[in-house]
């Protein structure tokens, strides 16, 4: 159940949404182990080869060829009413089913992964060292996606999603806190075998990237070794996810600048389903990372690093969700989540400096002991975030807060309405200017669409400590060490409330401005009030957070 406020739910107002899924199959209650359970088989068989080759005292490389051959030993369940008219409708609408059909697992594949790596000591004497290597890696996929042909198979599982409409329309709806007696579809008026369907191409591949390193490791003065390192990533194979039982647009938006967007009006293709999921492979995508870095090896109870790293990665999905749906549904994009672009990863690395000390004192022989304080910095770029509307501007789905807002150039590019809680539309556009002049961000993209992950939260800065305090004790003639060490974690925020402090996004995104928009209409209209302060928050909870921990440690070594 779900209602628009606190206070709509103790008023007993009706609410403005009830979802619920449900087996259908005979006998299934409601407690745990229902036979409508992902229940499937799968093996993957792996043969790999590998050879070490010395061409010289100088130079060695590493051949190595991998085959692996995922399957699926179990088809799901088939939706009849999906392969004999549902599938035909789909393609007519101008989708691309891609050989996905209910009731079949993706063929088995056989996935090579070729790869090389080398050593070449320039010198001889190990002052100079280049190293490297190219190849492809393929990995597994968290079961719990392809499980979802299995459950959300147009078959087993019900999905009742009743909007306020229906709800209004029901005779003498009533919240019912009893989980057995909720509604179901018929109680609705709506088809009994409503429900979502996962699909996946019938040539799905495990995902796969391309990777190449190239490293120069070199003698300094001082007895430091400087590291020069750069490694690419570039997408073979991803998952990425199309609805395709979405409607085609009525139109582009209109009277909002350059902002010309498609809109959709909600509505489903085929209402025997809710959402039809189609998991297939994209080969965009890459990711680089270049390290400069100095080490000072151990000396004299001393050693050190400094490091500096820049990274950047892009992808077309980040698959951060267990459901196929919501990998598909909390995508932001500008044209809908049917067409999304190649964007900052929520994983883009940007600027970071990493860097330690150490220094070791040792004192007496025998009976002696040590102590050991070492200091660790990282500070890093913040975490990448998507400025959204708050409201459903697209309509591509039920969801409202993935379209990416268009950044006005002037008052004439949004139509700001008049409102009683958010002034007139000359006092909004005032305040809009002003926020978008102030943010970094923002400021540059007047006139364009705001970028998934354009926006990032502040730069990061942690410093942690470590006290470790040795005592030897001679104990049948050996020396045994009794060891208590401290470990202070964000140490710059015991120092400081206001250093050391993390930052975060709830959902990687922040709805800046309220939009409306009637289904069928193809302009819109906004409003806007300034935040009240950062539009970030601050990480607080968990062990990774902004307050300080310590941790205290005792072992024996014998």
């Amino acid at each position: 159940y779900r209602w628009g406020s606190v206070d709509a739910f103790l008023n007993g107002d009706l609410p403005n949404r009830y979802r619920r899924s449900y087996s259908l199959l005979p006998g299934d209650g409601v407690e745990d182990g229902a036979a409508a359970a992902a229940a499937f088989k799968s093996m993957q068989l792996g043969f790999y080869v590998q050879d070490e080759y010395n061409f010289s005292d100088k130079f060695s490389a590493s051949f190595g060829l991998r085959l692996d051959v995922p399957m699926f030993l179990d088809d799901p369940t088939e939706a009849t009413t999906f392969n004999q008219s549902t599938a035909a409708t789909l393609a007519a609408a101008g989708y691309d089913l891609r050989g996905a059909a209910a009731g079949k697992a993706p063929a088995s594949q056989l996935l090579f992964s070729p790869r090389f790596g080398f050593n070449y000591d320039v010198n001889g004497d190990r002052t100079f060292i280049i190293r490297g290597g190219a190849g492809i890696f393929t990995s597994r996929v968290p079961f719990v996606w392809p499980g979802g042909m299995y459950t959300n198979n147009g078959v087993l599982l019900a999905d009742l999603d009743a909007r306020a409409s229906d709800i209004s329309n029901y005779n003498n709806f009533t919240f019912n806190t009893s989980v057995r007696e909720q509604y179901t579809l018929e109680d609705f008026g709506k088809t009994a075998g409503s429900s979502q369907l996962d699909l996946f191409a019938k040539d799905f591949k495990y995902p796969q990237v391309f990777r190449a390193s190239l490293a120069a490791d070199v003698e300094l003065p001082f007895g430091m070794v400087g590291t020069l390192e750069g490694i690419y990533s570039k997408t073979l194979n991803n998952v990425v996810y199309q609805n395709i039982n979405v409607t085609n647009p009525i139109g582009t938006l209109t009277g909002a600048g350059n902002d010309n967007r498609s809109l959709y009006d909600g509505d489903k293709i085929s209402s025997d389903y809710t959402d039809i999921i189609l998991g297939y492979n994209t080969n965009e995508g890459y990711s680089y990372n270049v390290t400069a870095q100095i080490q000072k090896p151990y000396a004299n109870g001393w050693v050190g690093s400094l490091a500096y790293t820049f990274g950047q990665s892009k992808a077309m999905n980040d698959l951060t969700s267990s459901q196929n749906s919501s990998n598909w549904r909390y995508v932001e994009s500008i044209n809908g989540k049917n067409n999304t672009d190649l964007s900052y990863s929520d994983f883009d690395m940007g600027h970071r400096l990493t860097a330690f000390i150490s220094k070791r004192i040792e004192y007496g022989s025998e009976a002696g002991g040590a102590t050991t304080i070492t200091l660790f910095y990282n500070g890093q770029s913040g975490r990448r975030y998507s400025y959204t509307y708050s409201g459903n501007l697209v309509n591509d789905d039920f969801e409202n807060r993935s379209d990416l807002i268009y950044v006005p150039a002037s008052a004439g590019e949004i139509n700001l309405v008049d409102d009683a809680n958010y002034g007139t539309a000359a006092q909004q556009w005032t305040a809009l200017d002003a926020f978008i002049a102030g943010d970094e961000y923002l400021s540059s993209r007047r006139g364009q669409y705001a970028e998934r992950n354009g926006a990032r939260t502040p730069f990061e800065s942690i410093i942690d400590m470590k006290i470790m305090q040795d005592v030897f004790v001679n104990m049948g003639g050996k020396r045994r060490t009794l060891q208590v060490s401290l470990d202070i974690f964000n140490f710059g925020n015991m120092i400081n409330g206001e250093w050391g402090r993390r930052y975060f996004m709830t959902n990687d995104q922040y709805a800046l401005i309220e939009v409306d928009r009637d289904d069928t209409a193809t302009t819109a209209e906004y409003k806007f009030k300034a935040p009240t302060g950062d539009v970030w928050n601050i990480d607080e909870s968990g062990i990774n957070s902004s307050l300080w921990q310590a941790q205290l440690g005792v072992r024996l070594l014998f």
